[in-house]
């Protein structure tokens, strides 16, 4: 499988029928990412890595030994997500007597792997990145940016996410008109969101269904500005241009908060279905993850939810006109709340719509994802 430095939703989709490959080839930067495709391309090489670690992963062009070369890859959460879930990761080739011959990367930068890993935030300009990874080590397993002290297993309150938030959009150059109560309710539904992919990727190691749990959270700003078309921004024809074109009025500059969460659990429809057959249909699991947005529903098997993760995400969204997607299971659904405002009441499911195209009543059967990849757009303006 290689992977090409521009890329599009679809092309990534079309990745997936090359799973089986025994090298995944990645670029070390993605010429262009556009929104929405950064979760979606960590789910696949979490797909393509979760069952079979051993896979190699190959970063063709890169060379470790090139300054600040190693931060940089590292700084990336394509990278980062590749090579925490493979344990065979190598660089660009050495050529010794005409010959190629294959460099090892992964123990060489263990200790740099180490210490990003021991940032309680990560910040890459107007990135801010936070990771888990493999929970038979509890230092990386419970890291700082998600709980309150190293290696303990208490979770990060809403507080933190909220404060978070408030600091990137007081460091955006705009004035934002997000309300304080706004940012609290999306704070929230953050850390929910953020409980639900620690319950779900414990769950896996802790019975033994797998050797490595990878989730991430990566909040970005993003400025768009008149010079730039939502299609270049968003892709041809896909429901991001749309919504973008949706919010822009003559094509002005808008201010958006892009949050990605994505994990290697089981994703939603495995979580709460309450059904145990195998022969499900594509219509069946868009249905769980509408039921999801509702009110009291919690996919938590101790019963210490209370529903209001996704409940939260679907209010502030319809408050913001902000967009959500997912790609989970064998479905890409989203709901754009600026061209489809929210009519349903808090205890009802949330009506979705099927990426490719862009209906609610007729849902295409993707290729199966591993996990959950979450793409939130909230417009700061």
């Amino acid at each position: 499988m290689k992977v090409p430095s521009i890329i599009t939703n679809d092309e990534i989709e079309q990745l997936y029928e090359k799973i089986g490959d025994e090298v995944i080839n990645l670029p070390q930067h993605f010429k262009m990412l556009r929104l929405g495709l950064l979760p979606r391309i960590c789910q696949l090489f979490i797909t393509a890595l979760k069952y079979n670690p051993n896979k190699k992963v190959k970063f063709f062009q890169f060379e470790s030994s090139k300054e600040n070369a190693v931060c940089e890859l590292l700084s990336s959460p394509h990278c980062l997500t590749s090579t925490l879930m493979s344990d065979e990761v190598y660089e660009k080739d050495v050529v010794i007597n005409e010959q190629k011959k294959p460099v090892e990367l992964k123990s060489k930068i263990n200790a740099d792997l180490q210490a990003r890993l021991n940032e309680s935030i990560y910040r890459t300009g107007q990135r801010v990145q936070l990771f888990a990874v493999d929970h038979s080590i509890k230092k990386y397993a419970f890291p700082s940016c998600f709980y309150s002290s190293a290696a303990s297993d208490s979770l990060k309150q809403s507080k933190f996410y909220t404060k978070l938030l408030e600091r990137i959009v007081e460091l955006s150059p705009t004035k934002s008109n997000v309300t304080e109560g706004q940012l609290s309710d999306l704070g929230h539904a953050i850390y929910e969101l953020i409980e639900n992919t620690e319950q779900h990727g414990k769950l896996e190691i802790n019975t033994g269904k797998v050797s490595k749990s990878v989730r991430g959270l990566v909040i970005d700003y993003k400025l768009i500005t008149k010079e730039q078309s939502s299609e270049s921004i968003g892709g041809e024809n896909t429901a991001i241009t749309d919504y973008l074109e949706g919010i822009r009025t003559d094509d002005r500059t808008v201010h958006i908060l892009e949050v990605s969460v994505f994990d290697s659990g089981e994703g939603i429809f495995k979580t709460l279905q309450s059904t145990n057959s195998e022969n499900v249909s594509v219509e069946d699991e868009v249905d769980v993850v509408k039921q999801s947005f509702a009110k009291g529903i919690t996919s938590k098997s101790d019963s210490r939810g209370v529903g209001r993760g996704l409940n939260n995400v679907k209010n502030v969204l319809a408050q913001r006109n902000g967009f959500i997607s997912f790609r989970t299971g064998r479905i890409g659904v989203y709901r754009d709340f600026n061209l489809q405002p929210l009519t349903e009441a808090e205890s009802e499911p949330l009506s979705l719509f099927d990426e490719n195209n862009k209906s609610e009543n007729n849902f295409n059967k993707l290729a199966s994802a591993e996990g959950l990849a979450c793409s939130i757009l909230v417009p700061l303006r």
